[in-house]
């Protein structure tokens, strides 16, 4: 059936697509870490930068769906793209209903119970000042716009989940000329077309461990991670969502290109942003904190979170014990297993190249998704661009050797500040990149030093 969803996976290179949009599983904290991160940021065009990079990808998806079906109906259309948008985890969008109540109108309410980033952003320490459901919105505009072959556009209201509301309500415009440039949107340089990282080798594990890497990702793609009733995947005591690679790249590399441009011209906001980030209060002693550093320090920090929480959380639940811990018998399996963990989540292959028990990681990833996303949209970059590996890498070993994830620790904030923070915690460097033009990604994680 046309309104079936149809995930493609390549567990070779650990790829997995959706109607030709590469798809990767994260979880609410990451999301909303990373939004955050955006959002906070009041020198760029931060609500533009989520907006549109969640109507592109969606509308580039849907479009290549609608085109394989060129007789599917308006009503199947939409339907599809609500049961996409369950299926991935995004929460319920009741397009159909709404575009029925709409009939003959310019303008209309649509409004969703159920909402991933709605509830992932009323997670905030902080009190919002306004709704953050931007990536919703943004799926809205792009799924209407290409189900009717047509520019429509919104924005959010005060009623929103995310403002601790019962429901989030976006108000949507047929036409005007905001997204008309959706109909002519391409992605795919030259540099994604001869990189040499799309078809270099991949080689098997080198270094040992108990681990059966086959039988974890074997596991893992036959568990039941799609959206529920409420179009929710709560999962390893987080909230998943599969979601479209180049929204992440998106959102990360313009938000790099637009604060790098801001401090280029007013170099004193490189004072004023420490205020707007706590976090750099504690990175400054370490790194300097100018110019693109700054951008590339708040990236990497937003996937430390990620690889506490996310990986953190599987290594403490019941898959984990039913699935890995069997074939456990050291301390460094736990990093093996995780790492197979995460070849069936989207993100390539990762393969440790090298591990020294206490002191350092070297990890080389093939098929990173942020480089070729890079690659896909900007072309060869100049620097490293991996920060999610960067920081999930360090975050693995700050939990299983600053911290200690095999005692099954409550993964708060206050555990975070203490593995992640401290004097001998450790960070990730990137050499290699496949965005840079080599063949792989790699990272070595040591314990930071000040100075």
């Amino acid at each position: 059936m046309s309104t079936e969803v149809i995930t493609v996976a390549d567990a070779a290179v650990g790829i997995c697509d959706i109607d030709g949009q590469p798809m990767v599983f994260h979880c609410n904290h990451y999301n909303r870490t990373l939004q955050n991160t955006i959002e906070n940021c009041r020198h760029i065009d931060n609500q533009k930068i989520l907006i549109h990079a969640a109507a592109e990808v969606t509308f580039l998806g849907l479009q290549t769906h609608f085109r394989a079906y060129p007789d599917m109906p308006l009503e199947e259309r939409l339907r599809y793209a609500e049961n996409l948008y369950r299926f991935c985890g995004f929460g319920l969008l009741p397009l159909l209903a709404s575009v029925k109540q709409a009939v003959g109108q310019s303008e209309f309410n649509l409004s969703t119970p159920s909402s991933h980033y709605g509830r992932a952003l009323a997670l905030n320490f902080e009190k919002r000042r306004g709704a953050g459901e931007y990536f919703d919105l943004g799926f809205t505009i792009g799924a209407l716009s290409a189900a009717f072959g047509e520019a429509f556009s919104g924005e959010l209201t005060k009623e929103a989940i995310s403002l601790k509301g019962r429901q989030s309500t976006f108000h949507i415009y047929v036409g005007g000329d905001e997204f008309e440039y959706l109909f002519g949107l391409k992605c795919g340089t030259p540099a994604y077309r001869e990189a040499a990282g799309l078809s270099s080798a991949i080689p098997e594990r080198s270094v040992a461990s108990n681990i059966d890497e086959r039988a974890v990702i074997a596991g893992v793609s036959q568990a039941p991670l799609y959206g529920n009733s409420y179009g929710l995947i709560p999962a390893f005591g987080v909230e998943l969502t599969r979601h479209y690679a180049d929204y992440y790249n998106l959102i990360a590399y313009r938000f790099e290109q637009q604060l790098t441009a801001a401090l280029t011209k007013r170099p004193s906001l490189n004072d004023l942003l420490i205020y707007d980030y706590p976090a750099l209060f504690y990175y400054k002693q370490y790194i300097n904190l100018e110019g693109m550093n700054l951008s590339r320090t708040l990236l990497t920090e937003a996937g430390h979170i990620c690889g506490f929480n996310t990986m953190g959380g599987i290594m403490s639940s019941e898959a984990w014990e039913g699935l890995v811990m069997p074939m456990i018998e050291t301390r460094e399996d736990w990093l093996h297993g995780i790492v197979a963990v995460i070849n069936a989540l989207g993100w390539g292959i990762w393969r440790i190249m090298e591990l020294i028990p206490q002191e350092k990681l070297v990890l080389r990833v093939w098929r990173p998704y942020e480089s070729l996303g890079y690659l896909r949209w900007f072309g060869y970059s100049q620097q490293p661009v991996d920060y999610l590996v960067m920081g999930v890498a360090a975050s693995l070993m700050n939990l299983l050797y600053e911290g200690d994830i095999i005692q099954r620790p409550e993964l708060n904030m206050d555990y975070y500040q203490r593995i992640n923070r401290s004097a001998s915690s450790f960070w990730a460097e990137q050499g290699r990149c496949v965005a840079m033009g080599d063949t792989y990604s790699e990272v070595t994680v040591t314990r930071r030093q000040r100075g």
